[in-house]
């Protein structure tokens, strides 16, 4: 930047002489230098980054507390109403659907390290319109399903309490606590984030895979007849019921620049998340089916603690019930970092709300759009503490479960995309790899959603297609 040599002026300092420069001239250094004897402006303040505070073991935590939480403990009541014993080859059929969904987000994530996941694959496959699509389901499936988690939560903190079971607006006042707590855990560092989900995971899976081992010696056969009670064109609604177990198994990818050596470390800790998770659904439905009538199991609003109390001791039911709380404070506390982290790199890049994308100057967090999906978390509370409205709340769970399915669609036809457009980031391997798991996830994924029902996927695709005029204010405002 030039200036006229008039604007600059011959300082002297107090007491110390100066040689005066040649008439007409005036001292100056390089050019766009502060004058000689003043100090240069201080630099802005710039907003502290993200911290890389999550370790290979912080990110399997992510992907199996995201997985294991409540829907462990309650799936299996729901899976044996709708499709009795059939709904363990449900749970095995989506785990080998979603062997195919993790390689596509370890694929990818590995690729492409940047907060937000599948926002951030499908803005390179797609553009900014796809982009949005997938930032704004996702969110929403996040800031909904939040609530539901935490709903599972108080349905097992009441059986340990009469005072709780018998006042709405305890549990009301309870399960804010809760949540506003988690928040503040979360705005406080992600490396507290992370601990706690590494606490909480073992707390809940070691007692899983010890009662399905003790389960086990009590199997019997018998009970699993009627095998498919309801006919095998069923199996589709069970694989439908057990996609909701298996969300969150692309957590590792969300907070992508809060990873240590993303590269690798997203890749191993979103398989071997996949592979803990799917082991601990696997033994917990099959100790289920073989120790219980399936009409026992259908009736029962906690089949797990009654398998544990039948074939170990009613002690064990107790161990389970805390389990089952610790397990739905671990899904909660990630899912809760998963709301806070989705939309920021959408709304840096002008995508989504623009506040959305700020972090803590201290704790390098994004605390605005954390206490902003908590607070719409808090509020959706009062749906469900609303007998009149509950209806309404269980309704948009069932939309919270479709708008997760979406992301998923578009993430796995963006690693077709992307593998057939940047050759030079794969190898010839991977690239034919590519070809192969992303079509047979995509079909999996849509076969889901075919399973969720017409119903709900009207409504859904309907809170999709809501945000496109908010997409259409972001782009031109």
């Amino acid at each position: 930047m030039s200036a006229p040599e008039d604007s600059f002026r011959t300082h002297r300092r107090i007491g110390v002489s100066r040689a005066e420069p040649p008439s007409g001239l005036t001292p100056r250094g390089p050019p766009g230098a502060p004058p000689p004897d003043e100090k240069p402006p201080a630099a802005p303040a710039r907003p502290r980054g993200f911290v890389r505070g999550i370790t290979l073991l912080g990110t399997v935590a992510f992907v199996v507390g995201n997985m294991v939480g409540t829907s462990a403990y309650t799936l299996p009541a729901s899976l044996a109403e709708a499709v009795g014993p059939l709904g363990v080859v449900a749970w095995g059929l989506t785990a080998a659907g979603y062997l195919f969904v993790a390689l596509v987000y370890a694929s990818l994530g590995g690729r492409y390290p940047r907060t937000g996941g599948p926002y951030v694959f499908a803005r390179e496959a797609f553009g900014d319109f796809g982009g949005f699509q997938v930032v704004w389901s996702y969110w929403l499936s996040a800031v909904i399903g939040n609530a539901a988690i935490l709903t599972g939560v108080m349905a097992y903190v009441v059986g340990f309490s009469r005072a709780l079971s018998s006042s709405v607006v305890a549990q009301f006042a309870v399960a804010q606590a809760v949540l506003w707590g988690l928040c503040a855990v979360n705005v406080r560092g992600v490396r507290a984030s992370s601990r706690l989900q590494i606490v909480a995971v073992c707390l809940n899976i070691i007692p899983l895979l010890l009662l399905a081992v003790a389960a086990l010696f009590a199997f019997d056969a018998s009970n699993l007849r009627p095998f498919a009670p309801h006919g095998w064109g069923s199996l589709a609604s069970g694989a439908a019921l057990v996609v909701w177990a298996y969300s969150g198994v692309e957590s590792a990818t969300v907070p992508a620049e809060e990873v240590r050596a993303p590269e690798r470390t997203i890749r191993l800790g979103t398989m071997l998340g996949y592979a803990l998770g799917t082991l601990v659904f696997l033994a917990s439905a099959l100790a289920v089916a073989g120790a219980l009538p399936n009409a026992a199991v259908a009736s029962s609003a906690r089949p797990i603690a009654m398998v544990a109390e039948r074939t170990v001791g009613p002690w064990a039911g107790t161990v389970i019930g805390l389990s089952a709380i610790v397990a739905g404070l671990g899904t909660l506390n990630g899912w809760v970092l998963m709301a806070g982290r989705i939309p920021v790199s959408a709304s840096a890049d002008g995508l989504f709300f623009k506040g959305l994308a700020r972090l803590h100057p201290r704790y390098g967090t994004p605390h605005v759009s954390l206490v902003v999906s908590t607070a719409i978390n808090s509020t959706m509370l009062l749906l469900y503490f609303n007998r009149s409205l509950l209806a309404a709340f269980n309704f948009l769970v069932l939309i919270a479960v479709l708008t997760t399915l979406f992301p998923h669609l578009y993430t796995c036809a963006a690693e077709l995309m992307l593998a057939r457009r940047e050759p030079h980031r794969y190898s010839e391997a991977e690239r034919r790899r590519a070809h192969v798991v992303a079509p047979v996830a995509f079909a999996f994924v849509l076969y889901t959603v075919y399973g969720v029902g017409a119903e709900v996927v009207l409504w859904g695709v309907l809170a999709i297609l809501a945000g496109m005029p908010l997409y259409v204010w972001l782009r031109t405002r």
